[in-house]
C-alpha cells in the first residue's frame, strides 16, 4: 500500500487493483482528489475492485477506471478504457514509477502494440464499406488530377504535401461498389493511406470498424457494456482471436525474448517482500 499510495501522474493518484474473482484481470484507476483516494483505499492494506466500481458509479468526480487483462501464457495484454480513463501509455508510465519506487529504475517496460493492415485486394472485397478516406502525396497521379483542378498553377502549389479524399455515404448506407472501384484504381506509388469504416461479415450487427490499407493500425474492439463480467469476456475473446494469434506469432519470430528470470522483480511475487518496503 505504501508503494500504491505514492504513484502520482499528472496530479492524480494511480492504482492497479485485481478485479475480485477474475484471475489476471485488473482495474487501473486514477483518483482525482484526496477524498477520492480515501474512498478507494478503504483500509491501509486492502483495496477491492468491487468497492471502487461502486464508488465510481455513484460519483464520477472520484475518478476514472480502465481495465487490463494479462494473457496467462504469452507476453501480451489487452487494455480497455473510456473517455477520461487512464491510457495504455499511462500504464507504461505507472510501471516506470513503480520501478523507481522499488529501486529498480534501470528497467524499462516496453509496449509494442499489435497492429494490422489490409492489402488492397482484401479491402476492396469487404462486404460492407462506409466512410472511406484516401490520402496521397505528390507521387500519386490522383494528387496531380485534383491539384490541377482545384489549385491550378497557384504560386504556393509546391507547399501542398498531400491530398485527402473522403467518400462519405448517406446515413447507414453501404458504398461497397464505389469504394471498391476507388481502391482498385489507386496506384501504390504515392498512396499514403486508406482508412475505411467497414465490416468483414455483412450480417454482423455491431458497428462498423476502422480498417487501414498500406499503413498499420492497432487491433481494436468496441465494448458497449459497462458490466465488468462482460468487459472481461470481450477482452478475453479479443486477445484470443485468430488475428491476434497470427500477429503475435509473427512478432515472436521477429523479436528475441529472454527466458532468464528477472530476479529484481520476481522476488516481489511473494507478497511478504512488499510489506518490507
Amino acid at each position: 500500500m505504501q508503494i500504491a499510495s505514492n504513484v502520482v501522474m499528472t496530479g492524480d493518484k494511480i492504482f492497479l487493483v485485481p478485479v475480485d474473482g477474475i484471475k489476471n484481470f485488473y482495474l487501473f484507476v486514477s483518483a482525482k482528489t484526496n477524498d477520492a483516494v480515501q474512498k478507494i483505499k478503504k483500509t491501509a492494506d486492502n483495496i477491492h475492485a468491487s468497492n471502487i466500481l461502486k464508488e465510481l458509479e455513484e460519483d464520477t468526480n472520484i475518478g476514472f477506471a480502465s481495465y487490463i487483462f494479462f494473457d496467462p501464457d504469452r507476453n501480451i495484454f489487452s487494455f480497455a478504457s473510456r473517455l477520461g480513463a487512464p491510457t495504455a501509455a499511462g500504464f507504461k508510465n505507472f510501471l516506470h514509477n513503480v520501478f523507481s519506487l522499488l529501486k529498480v529504475g534501470g528497467l524499462e517496460f516496453k509496449i509494442d502494440p499489435i497492429q494490422e493492415s489490409l492489402e488492397k485486394s482484401e479491402a476492396s472485397n469487404l462486404p460492407v464499406i462506409g466512410r472511406t478516406s484516401i490520402t496521397v502525396n505528390k507521387d500519386n497521379e490522383l494528387f496531380k488530377l485534383i491539384a490541377d483542378y482545384l489549385v491550378g498553377n497557384s504560386v504556393d502549389r509546391d507547399l501542398i504535401e498531400g491530398i485527402q479524399v473522403t467518400l462519405k455515404p448517406e446515413l447507414k448506407q453501404n458504398i461497397r461498389d464505389s469504394a471498391k472501384n476507388a481502391i482498385n484504381k489507386l496506384k501504390l506509388e504515392g498512396l499514403e493511406s486508406i482508412r475505411m469504416q467497414a465490416k468483414k461479415i455483412a450480417e454482423d450487427e455491431k458497428k462498423l470498424k476502422e480498417y487501414r490499407v498500406i499503413e498499420k493500425g492497432n487491433i481494436t474492439h468496441e465494448v458497449k457494456s459497462f458490466d465488468t463480467a462482460i468487459i472481461f469476456q470481450e477482452m478475453n475473446d479479443s486477445i484470443k482471436s485468430s488475428i491476434v494469434d497470427k500477429k503475435y506469432s509473427e512478432y515472436e519470430k521477429e523479436t528475441e525474448f529472454c527466458d532468464k528470470e528477472l530476479q529484481a522483480l520476481s522476488h516481489f511475487y511473494n507478497v511478504e517482500n512488499w510489506r518490507n518496503l
